[in-house]
Formats: structure tokens, C-alpha cells, sequence
């Protein structure tokens, strides 16, 4: 057997394999093996958390410019998009639960075409990082501090992904998302209750008939892309304690948020009409805003940002994380921590490019949706597995 010693710089142990079994003993990140482990239901409220926070926020306008008062249905539908497209990641991953995207690619294609592979994951992963972080920025600039410049807030979410990174790496952004996961639930649900009031249930008629099959279809895409988002688990999958548990915790983590996304869009739609809803950027955000008992029952809007600010953080540190350590492995860096601050200077400078978040939300539409859904969530897992399949080949037990 290998011996365990301490990490250099990470927390946990690393067991160094026994050159005597044909092991290694160099410590890169894509052979230690880490004992840093999360548990699938922390996996679970990771998921939950970073699906929530941008879905309900952005998937619901566009669903309800293209479905109409239909849009609840094409929610439905994206819903089982985003769980098939899930299990298909889910079982990539198992197949190759030792390994991490950018290891089982090489092995699968050949080092050559699978390190191709994976850089094109990682820059995608940057790109849609920085667009998150841009869009978190702006939103905080135009409702709570309009004088403030764009990068001073970013900077401060970015100080904040550098330190659970370097402090805790994933074990410290699962516990946070234990934290952020519930109070988001419960805020969202509080919002809902409160917003019975406003509801006209004949907003949402008449149902399928002013749209049909291919506009409700359509208008699945956006979230359904979204919650493509948990293809992140083939990066995740070595850090998972048990990962042939995690099918049922993964699986809901796209339920739940799928359900809240329907919820959101009726109450949107029931609230606005589906010509306002479609107009409106943060479709969530300016139905909370419309709650108001008595004068007295206001301004819930302050609380559901302040745990929305959580759920954003906890997905942006996520991205962080595997950029760092999935550029760590492909460039052969021993400690990944080393990448992190690169990572976050690059996420950072690439935020700051658009002028405004009318592109930022471009990016989804036409970029997002067009070229990363087919390509990067659907057709290369899919690949992954199939090669995979027809070549009898499972990494779960392979020494890294």
C-alpha cells in the first residue's frame, strides 16, 4: 500500500502510491488522491444552490417571450432535458469516478485530442464564469449601489472565491452550500406565499393553444441550458465519497430547481401577464419587489438578494475551483493552489469586458444556448459515454 502524508498546501491527507505496485510518487494533481471528500448530499445542495441562482433570475423572460402564458410548460420540459442530460454526466462519471474530466479524456481519446478536449471545457468554463460574474455585478450596481464602480463589486466577489478556495477548497464550498442551499428554498417559497395576493389566474390562459408544441419546445432551451450547467460533475466526481450513491442527490438537485422554475414562471405570468413578463429582465426580482401587505409586509427584495448574493457565490467559487484545478492538471502544475489566483485574475479581467447587461444576457442567447448546450452538455457526454461503452473501458478502479 501507498503511505499517507500530509497535502502540500491543501488540507486532508494524499496517499503517494508505492513504486514497488507501480505507482508514482509525484504529487501532481492527476495522480494524487486526495482525501478531501464531499458527501452526495452535499453534492446536492451544491447543485441545488448554484442551479437556482441564475436559472429563475434569467430563464424565465426569454421562456415567456417565445412560449407565451405557455412558458410553465416549456419549464416542465427543459426540467426533463436537464435530468437526462444529468443522468448521462452522472453515469460518464461513474464509469470514471477516480478521474476527472480532463484525465478520462486522454485516456478515452488518446492524450493529444483528449487534452484538446478538455481545454475547450476550460475555457468554456471561464467564459461562462466570467459572464456570471459580470451579470452578479451589474445586478448589485443597479439595485443597491448605483454609484459604485463595477469593479470594486466584482473584486469583492472575487476576493471571496479566492479565500474559500485557497482555505477549503470543495469540502469548504459543499458545507457553505448546506448554509445557502435551505435559506434560499425558504426565501423563495416565502416569496411565493406572499405573492398570492397579486396572482389573476386568467393571465395564464388559454393553455397550449395560442402557442403549440414547437414554441413550447423552443422555449425549454434556456433553462434546459442552464441546467445542463451540472455537467460540472465530471470534474467533481473524484472529490465525491461513494460516488455510485450520488444518481438520487444529483438528480434532485435538477428536480427541485426545475419545480421552482415552473413555480416562478405561473406566479410571473399570473402576476404581470405574459406581455410584461417578457419584457422584464429579472422577471423573479420585480414580482418580490411587487409584494406589499398592508405597508407594513415590504421590501422583501432586500432579503431575497442578500441569499441570492449566497447561492451565486457558491456557484461562482464551483467554477473557480475547476478551472484551477482542471488548468493545474493539464499543465502539469503539482499544487493546484497555485493556479488559483491566475484563474481569478483571468475570470476577473474577462468580466470586465462587455459594456452592459444587455450582452452579457447575448451571451446566453447566442452562445450559451447555440454552441455550448450541443456541444459541451449534450453531444461530447454522450460521446464520452458511448466510447466508453463500445470499448469495455471503466477508469473507477484504474490507479490515476
Amino acid at each position: 500500500m501507498g503511505s499517507i502524508v500530509p497535502c502540500s498546501g491543501g488540507i486532508g491527507y494524499c496517499e503517494i502510491e508505492n513504486p514497488e505496485y507501480g505507482g508514482n510518487r509525484k504529487t501532481s494533481p492527476g495522480n494524487r488522491r486526495q482525501k478531501v471528500k464531499i458527501s452526495p448530499w452535499q453534492l446536492f445542495w451544491m447543485f441545488t444552490t448554484l442551479e437556482i441562482s441564475m436559472s429563475i433570475w434569467l430563464t424565465v423572460s426569454p421562456s415567456i417571450e417565445i412560449a407565451r402564458q405557455d412558458a410553465w410548460i416549456s419549464l416542465v420540459v427543459a426540467g426533463v432535458i436537464g435530468l437526462f442530460v444529468t443522468l448521462i454526466c452522472i453515469r460518464v462519471s461513474q464509469r470514471h469516478s477516480s478521474h476527472t474530466l480532463v484525465e478520462f479524456a486522454q485516456k478515452l481519446f488518446g492524450k493529444w485530442i483528449g487534452k484538446l478536449i478538455a481545454v475547450l471545457y476550460i475555457l468554456m468554463w471561464f467564459s461562462v464564469s466570467s459572464d456570471i460574474l459580470r451579470i452578479f455585478s451589474l445586478f448589485i450596481k443597479q439595485f443597491l449601489f448605483h454609484n459604485t464602480p463595477i469593479w470594486v463589486i466584482a473584486s469583492l466577489m472575487v476576493a471571496a472565491m479566492i479565500y474559500i478556495n485557497y482555505a477549503g477548497s470543495i469540502e469548504a464550498i459543499a458545507r457553505f452550500s448546506e448554509m445557502a442551499g435551505p435559506l434560499l428554498l425558504v426565501g423563495i417559497l416565502i416569496t411565493f406565499g406572499l405573492n398570492l395576493t397579486n396572482l389573476h389566474p386568467s393571465l395564464i390562459l388559454p393553455i397550449y393553444a395560442d402557442t403549440g408544441i414547437q414554441a413550447i419546445l423552443k422555449g425549454s432551451f434556456v433553462n434546459a441550458s442552464f441546467l445542463g450547467e451540472s455537467m460540472m460533475i465530471m470534474m467533481l466526481t473524484p472529490f465525491i465519497a461513494n460516488s455510485q450513491k450520488m444518481v438520487k442527490p444529483t438528480l434532485l438537485a435538477i428536480l427541485v430547481p426545475s419545480v421552482i422554475a415552473v413555480m416562478t414562471a405561473i406566479m410571473v405570468i399570473m402576476t404581470f401577464g405574459a406581455n410584461i413578463g417578457s419584457t422584464l429582465i429579472f422577471p423573479y426580482f420585480s414580482m418580490v419587489r411587487f409584494i406589499n401587505y398592508l405597508e407594513f409586509v415590504q421590501n422583501m427584495d432586500v432579503w431575497i438578494m442578500f441569499i441570492w448574493i449566497f447561492s451565486v457565490f457558491v456557484k461562482l467559487a464551483i467554477y473557480l475551483f475547476i478551472n484551477s484545478y482542471g488548468t493545474a492538471q493539464l499543465l502539469g502544475i503539482k499544487n493546484w493552489r497555485n493556479v488559483i489566483l491566475f484563474a481569478a485574475i483571468l475570470i476577473f479581467t474577462i468580466s470586465l469586458v462587455p459594456a452592459n447587461i444587455v450582452g452579457m444576457l447575448d451571451y446566453a442567447k447566442y452562445v450559451w444556448i447555440l454552441y455550448v448546450f450541443p456541444i459541451f452538455i449534450v453531444g461530447l457526454p454522450l460521446i464520452f459515454l458511448l466510447v466508453s461503452l463500445v470499448r469495455g473501458q471503466s477508469l473507477a478502479q484504474e490507479p490515476k
